[in-house]
Parts: structure tokens; sequence; C-alpha cells
């Protein structure tokens, strides 16, 4: 009997899909929502909610937009509990300026992420 080589990709941790869904923003490249953002997922910081990978990606083109450039996000914190995140974090204008500090909630399942909810800690 000949075994197949497994050549499915290991499933991320809650911990990863923040970080790679951090890096789509920070890196430019909202293309990437579609590996950890869920159909189903729901962005409760914006209005109306964004919704799956294409909400998450009209979301990112908001911010450029605001911003006249990319935004760096950098994460402060993160604690992750099971499928939950939590991460303080900063983002940065491309101007060098910073535009504020959050703290948000990651709902995440089978490496995907599931839902977002912000607080806006100080400017």
């Amino acid at each position: 009997m000949n075994a197949q080589p497994d050549t499915t990709e290991p499933q991320l941790s809650a911990e990863e899909v923040v970080r790679k869904f951090f890096d789509c923003y920070s890196d430019g490249r909202p293309e990437d929502f579609d590996e950890v953002v869920a159909p189903d997922y729901v962005d409760y910081g914006h209005t109306p909610p964004g919704q799956g990978p294409d909400g998450a990606r009209d979301d990112y083109e908001q911010a450029v937009k605001q911003a006249g450039g990319v935004i760096r996000y950098a994460i402060d914190a993160i604690v992750v509990d099971g499928d939950m995140v939590a991460a303080a974090w900063t983002g940065t204008a491309p101007s060098g300026d910073e535009v504020g500090k959050w703290l948000s909630l990651y709902e995440t399942t089978g490496g995907l992420l599931r839902s977002t909810r912000h607080a806006f800690i100080e400017n």
C-alpha cells in the first residue's frame, strides 16, 4: 500500500489568525483576507459592520483612503484564551503620525476570523 503524503496546510492557531489579519492591513495585501477571514465574519467596529472577506477589504480601502496611504498596525500586547484573542494595538499613518491606540477582541474558529469588536483607548 502506497502512503500519500499529507499536503494539507496545518490550521492556523487563533493568535496566528489575528497576526496574519494585521499583516494583511500593514503589508497592504487586502487580497490575503480570504486566507484568514471567514465568509460569515462580522466586524462590529464599522457602520455598517464589515461582513466576510469583501467587508474586510472595504474596511481596509476606507482606512487607506482616509489616511492617504497604508496604515501600519503594531500589536502592543496580545492575550489568547482558546478561540478568543484580545489585542492592544497602535495605528500609524503614512506620515508617521500615530492615529490611535485600540483594544480589539477577535473570535476565531477553524483557523479563521469570525468576528471583531473594538474599543478606542487614546489618540
